[in-house]
């Protein structure tokens, strides 16, 4: 009798539960727009993305919201809002993908929507605290998937429907938004921090050798157009125009009396010059910003047929940028005046030797790149 009483109390409580959870879901349409309207205008990208959870979390009537973002092998928590440690959930966590909700969602094996999971047979071996949940892709502006927002109840949630699966879709892309705003703005101050440090360096190799600061900037305005002319994306290019201006800082480390020297260099001299490309990678790698680069810097000399310095790479082993630059680097060496060669070539017989090394010295692509852009000027 006591225990009958006792599971009839229960369940009026979990009924009464139920009803304020439902009736908390129904409170108007208005509201959530006002919510939108609200996250629209927040430019904070960690308080929006808390805007965000707390929307998805209250408009739903849910127990907890979470944004997850997913690697190739695992969800990672990233914020939560509400009762997390019932699910077992805080930022940082981390779970294999296949025993998640989410990756079930990302690739069509459950719906955005489970309002009753316990009496669902698809989630009932998942996460056992878990009575509803609710969940969409995050997607970057490019279709890159990021993670996944979530909501989800420890009891069943019969009230949720296709409004509120798409209602967590707007709050995604607002949420993909907010990640996209930051991810330019960090790029934005890597970018400045990497225009920092080239223009010291720089400066330092142009204060010591004036010749190889001018023949460093007329090397990046060259590589910069057969970067264009070979059709590669803005970001290689950047990348090339940085590893032109860079190539030649390792001189910083060869003595006067070499780079500064009238004449020929013998063998022993060149010996010393050749090692300005690990001397310029070295410097390259010791600043974090710009610390990529080094692997570039340190392969501008190879050759296409292995037979360059200082590692005897061969064409697939070079980065492109070193391959663009070193082909502009020796097209520019040859038509100047330099303190250990005589007089410089003239552009026909420069273009000549290029052509005559493509394929072996040189890459072909970049080669024929660059005697495009030099007849286009010539005519």
């Amino acid at each position: 009798m006591l225990h009958s009483a006792a599971t009839a109390i229960c369940t009026d409580a979990e009924d009464v539960a139920l009803r304020a959870a439902a009736a908390m879901h129904a409170a108007g349409e208005h509201e959530r727009l006002d919510a939108v309207a609200r996250l629209a205008a927040e430019t904070d990208t960690e308080e929006s993305e808390l805007r965000v959870l707390v929307a998805a979390r209250e408009h739903l009537a849910m127990d907890v919201s979470y944004c997850s973002r997913l690697t190739a092998t695992e969800q990672v928590i990233q914020r939560v809002h509400g009762d997390a440690l019932s699910f077992g959930l805080q930022a940082g966590t981390r779970r294999p993908l296949q025993s998640t909700y989410c990756q079930r969602v990302i690739d069509g094996r459950l719906p955005n929507l489970v309002a009753d999971a316990r009496h669902d047979g698809r989630t009932q071996h998942l996460n056992p605290a878990i009575g509803a949940y609710i969940g969409v892709a995050v997607r970057l502006s490019d279709g890159r998937l990021h993670g996944t927002l979530s909501c989800a109840s420890r009891a069943a949630a019969p009230w949720l429907g296709a409004r509120d699966v798409a209602f967590m879709r707007v709050l995604a892309r607002m949420l993909a938004h907010e990640l996209e705003r930051d991810e330019l703005q960090r790029a934005a101050q890597r970018h400045s921090s990497q225009m920092i440090a080239l223009g010291a360096l720089f400066a330092g190799l142009d204060a010591r050798d004036s010749y190889t600061g001018r023949h460093s900037e007329a090397v990046v305005a060259l590589a910069e157009q057969v970067s264009r002319e070979l059709g590669v994306p803005e970001s290689v290019v950047e990348e090339v125009r940085q590893v032109a201006l860079l190539h030649d800082i390792g001189k910083i480390g060869i003595p006067d009396a070499i780079l500064g020297k009238q004449g020929p260099l013998d063998d022993a001299e060149w010996k010393v010059m050749h090692t300005h490309p690990v001397i310029g990678a070295r410097i390259v790698s010791s600043i974090a910003t710009l610390a990529h680069l080094a692997p570039a810097v340190r392969a501008e000399h190879e050759r296409c047929d292995g037979k360059g310095y200082p590692d005897a790479l061969t064409r697939g082993q070079i980065p492109l940028a070193s391959r663009i630059t070193f082909a502009c680097d020796a097209y520019h060496a040859m038509i100047s005046a330099r303190p250990y060669r005589s007089e410089p070539l003239r552009a026909a017989a420069a273009a000549a030797e290029m052509h005559a090394n493509a394929g072996t010295q040189f890459d072909q692509d970049v080669v024929a790149a660059l005697l495009q852009i030099m007849e286009r000027a010539a005519a």
